[in-house]
C-alpha cells in the first residue's frame, strides 16, 4: 500500500496531531482529547569540546559492521557461555556493552530491525507487525510486501512476499550516511527478506536467501537484475553441496543444558526432533523443502557468513576512501528458536555456531583493516518466551490462545449486541480487524463496537487486556509502561480496531496455532531485553547498564557525525563514548 495516498496522509496527520508523543497521549483523561504542546528535553551537552566527527573525516571508521542476531535474549551469552569461544562474541563482550530495552509492544523481526536502523518506534516508522490487514486490497499482507517490486528469480506475486522497504516511513542511519555521501555503500544480508530489507533501507542494497533457488537474491526495488558477483556466488551451488548431510552437535553432548528430546519441541521438513538432524527436506535431490530445512540449520548460517564475506570483497567495502556499511541479520537463531524453543539443544548449538561465524568474520576483517578503522555493533531484534508447555509442567501459568477462540468470542458478542454478520475480517497478532462497512451499516458508534469486541476476549484464559483504536487515536490510555509500549507500536493506517495483550508466558498468532515451539512479540522483559555490544576507537569498554534501543541509532549517528534519522527518538549514550580530545 503506497504511503502517498491522501487518506493515509490524513490518518498519519490525525495520529501525530492527536498524540504528538505517545507519552503525552497517555496522560489524557479517557473522556476527552487534550492537545498539549510538548517541550523536548535539551540534549545532553558533549563530554568535551573538540572537532565534530565527520563521515568524511580520515579518522572516522572505514567500515561499519552491524550484526543483528534474530531472537537473542539479553541473558543468552551468560546462559550458554559453554558454547562461546574467544574470537567472536567474547571479543565483542570486551568492548562497550549494555542491555538494550525495546520500549514497544510488538517485538517481532520487522519492528525490531526497523527500530535498530531508524531509532523510531513503529508509530512513526510504520513497521509495527510482520503482517497486517490491508483494508484497500482487503487481504492480509506481509509488512514488507510491495506490489510494484518482485523478487529476482522467484515466481513471486504472493502477498506474503517481502519485496521492498517502501512501507518504512522515513530513513535509517545508513540511508542518512548515503544522503551525506552517495559514494558510500550499504550492503545488508540475511536469510529472511525483512531482515535484509530493513537494514538495507531505502538507499542501500539488500540480499536474502531464496528457498526456491537455493541462492541469494534481491528485488527489483534495488535494481533490474542481480549483480554479476552475486550470480557468480550462486553458481557455486554451496547450498546443494550440503544435501544429504546431517546437522551434528558442535560440542560434546555433555556441554549442552537440559535434554535433547523436549516433549514440546517441533521439527521441520523431516529434520526430526533430536540430533543428528538429516538435511534432505524429505526430497531425493535439492529443492525448496531442502532449502527451507537448511535455513533451520547451521548450514544456513554458514551460507550467510560466506555470502557476507563475498560482499565485503566484491564490493570493496571500506577500501574506497569512504565509509561503508556491512549489515548482517543472522536469521537462523530465530528460525531454530521458533521450532525447537530458546532452551533447546538446537538453539544452544546455533549460539555456538553464531559465535564461530562472528569469529570467522572478524578474522577476515582483521586482515583488511587496521585497528581503529572499524565500528562494530552486535545486538538483537527481540528475545523469546520459553515454550509454554514446558512452563506449565513446572506449575506456571502459560499457554497458547487459538485464533479461532478469539474470533468465536468476538463474533458471538458482536452478533448478540449489534446483529448478524462477519464482524471479524482478520486476526494479525496483536490486532483484531473489524468490518468497517458492517459497523457503518449497523449505525453504531465504532468505539462501542471496539469495546464490546475487546471485552469479549477477556473471557479467554491468558488474555490480560486490550486497547481500542479509538482510545489510541484520542490518546485516552492509562499512564502505564504497558500502555506506552502499545501506543508506540500502533500506526493507524495499518493498525487494527482492537489491540490485545496477553498475560506473561501466553501468546497467540502464527505460533499460537501450533502445539510445539515458541515465539515472541510482547512487552515483557524476556522479549524486550537484548544485548548491545560495540567496538570502535571512540567507544569506552565496560558494562554501561541498560539503554533504550532507540538510543542505538542515535549513538551510531553521533559516531558517524550524522543528523539522526527524522523519527529517531533516542539520544547518544555518551557514557559509552570516550571524551573527544581537541586537536
Amino acid at each position: 500500500m503506497a504511503l502517498h495516498r491522501p487518506f493515509l496522509r490524513s490518518l498519519v496527520s490525525l495520529w501525530l496531531l492527536s498524540g504528538l508523543d505517545p507519552s503525552v497521549a497517555l496522560a489524557q483523561p479517557a473522556d476527552e482529547l487534550v492537545i498539549t504542546p510538548v517541550r523536548k528535553q535539551a540534549a545532553t551537552p558533549p563530554a568535551a569540546t573538540g572537532k565534530k566527527p565527520s563521515v568524511l573525516d580520515a579518522h572516522g571508521p572505514k567500515l561499519v559492521v552491524v550484526l543483528v542476531a534474530d531472537q537473542f535474549r539479553a541473558d543468552t551469552i551468560a546462559r550458554y557461555r559453554a558454547m562461546i569461544g574467544a574470537g567472536g562474541l567474547q571479543r565483542l563482550s570486551k568492548g562497550s556493552t549494555a542491555i538494550g530495552h525495546y520500549g514497544q509492544q510488538n517485538t517481532y523481526t520487522g519492528p525490531g530491525h526497523a527500530l535498530i536502523a531508524s531509532g523510531a518506534y513503529g508509530y512513526l516508522n510504520g513497521i509495527t507487525q510482520n503482517k497486517w490487514y490491508n483494508r484497500v486490497t482487503r487481504r492480509s499482507e506481509a509488512m514488507m510486501f510491495d506490489s510494484t517490486a518482485r523478487v529476482h528469480g522467484d515466481k513471486g506475486g504472493d502477498a506474503d512476499d517481502e519485496t521492498s522497504p517502501r512501507n518504512l516511513v522515513g530513513t535509517t542511519v545508513f540511508d542518512e550516511l548515503r544522503l551525506r555521501n552517495r559514494e558510500s555503500k550499504v550492503v545488508a544480508v540475511a536469510l529472511k527478506g525483512r531482515g535484509a530489507l530493513l537494514l538495507g533501507g531505502q538507499l542501500g542494497s539488500a540480499y536474502f536467501f531464496s528457498e526456491q533457488s537455493g541462492g541469494f537474491t534481491t528485488t527489483s526495488y534495488y535494481g533490474p537484475d542481480l549483480p554479476d558477483w552475486v550470480k557468480r556466488w550462486n553458481s557455486r551451488k554451496l547450498a546443494d553441496a550440503a544435501f544429504g548431510q546431517k546437522w551434528e552437535r558442535l560440542l560434546p553432548a555433555t556441554q549442552y543444558q537440559g535434554r535433547d528430546d523436549g516433549p514440546s519441541e517441533g521439527e521441520v521438513k523431516g529434520m526430526g526432533k533430536t540430533f543428528p538432524h538429516p538435511l534432505t527436506g524429505g526430497l531425493h535431490a535439492p529443492g525448496p523443502s531442502f532449502y527451507e530445512a537448511l535455513t533451520h540449520s547451521p548450514v544456513g548460517l554458514d551460507l550467510e557468513i560466506d555470502f557476507a564475506l563475498a560482499a565485503l570483497m566484491e564490493e570493496k567495502l571500506g577500501q574506497r576512501g569512504v565509509p561503508d556499511v556491512l549489515a548482517v541479520s543472522v536469521s537462523g537463531t530465530d528460525l531454530v528458536g521458533h521450532v525447537y524453543g530458546p532452551t533447546s539443544h538446537e538453539y544452544q548449538d546455533m549460539v555456538g555456531r553464531l559465535d564461530r561465524g562472528v569469529a570467522k568474520l572478524f578474522a577476515e576483517l582483521d586482515k583488511r583493516f587496521a585497528p581503529g578503522e572499524l565500528l562494530v555493533l552486535f545486538t538483537a531484534d527481540h528475545g523469546a518466551v520459553p515454550i509454554p508447555e514446558d512452563l506449565a509442567r513446572e506449575q506456571l501459568q502459560a499457554g497458547r490462545i487459538k485464533k479461532a477462540a478469539i474470533k468465536d468470542v468476538v463474533q458471538k458478542a458482536l452478533t448478540e449486541r449489534f446483529g448478524p454478520g462477519e464482524w471479524v475480517v482478520a486476526l494479525e497478532d496483536p490486532s483484531i480487524y473489524l468490518d468497517e462497512a458492517l459497523v457503518t451499516q449497523a449505525k453504531v458508534d465504532p468505539q462501542l463496537v471496539e469495546e464490546v469486541a475487546g471485552k469479549a476476549t477477556l473471557a479467554l484464559p491468558g488474555m490480560l487486556g486490550f486497547v481500542t483504536r479509538s482510545q489510541l487515536l484520542r490518546g485516552a490510555l492509562p499512564q502505564t509502561e504497558a500502555a506506552r509500549a502499545i501506543s508506540r507500536s500502533y500506526f493507524p493506517p495499518r493498525g487494527g480496531d482492537v489491540v490485545l495483550f496477553t498475560a506473561p508466558y501466553y501468546f497467540w498468532g502464527k505460533y499460537g496455532e501450533k502445539a510445539v515451539g515458541s515465539t515472541h512479540g510482547s512487552f515483557y522483559r524476556y522479549d524486550t531485553d537484548v544485548p548491545v555490544m560495540m567496538l570502535g576507537p571512540q567507544l569506552l569498554p565496560g558494562d554501561h547498564g541498560v539503554i533504550e534501543m532507540v538510543d542505538v541509532a542515535a549513538t551510531l549517528s553521533h559516531l558517524l557525525g550524522l543528523t539522526p534519522p527524522p523519527g529517531c527518538e533516542g539520544r547518544p549514550v555518551l557514557r559509552m563514548l570516550r571524551p573527544v580530545v581537541a586537536p
